[in-house]
């Protein structure tokens, strides 16, 4: 299951995205990269990653971060299984412009709205 909004990969079972509450679907196609996927500044592109790691709590915690000061972000989250061991990575990236405010928020957890002093 993949959120199509922010392209995460989610275990059999769930339904929602719990970073964008949106329905899960099977499977990503083309258009799932349409408008409702861009920001109002274009598509997020290429984008710098910001933190990585293998805890998925500390990934939700700072994308919500992220949220509360209007920093756009991607979640690329993998996993692979190796014989009986899931094996879960996930990164975070912005775009390169907002690299800078995102390394502040991430890690000394500044919650300004983004653009205020």
């Amino acid at each position: 299951m993949f959120c199509p909004q922010c392209r995460a990969e989610y275990r059999p079972g769930f339904t929602r995205c719990s970073d964008c509450d949106v329905d899960l679907v099977e499977a990503l196609s083309p258009s799932d990269n349409s408008a409702k996927n861009e920001l109002t500044d274009g598509s997020l592109g290429t984008v710098k990653r910001v933190w990585s790691g293998k805890d998925e709590e500390r990934c939700i915690t700072l994308c919500d971060r992220l949220k509360a000061v209007g920093i756009p972000f991607k979640v690329d989250q993998r996993r692979r299984q190796y014989l009986l061991r899931v094996d879960e990575h996930y990164a975070i990236g912005v775009p390169p412009k907002f690299f800078n405010d995102a390394r502040e928020v991430i890690i000394k957890g500044r919650l300004k709205p983004h653009g205020q002093s």
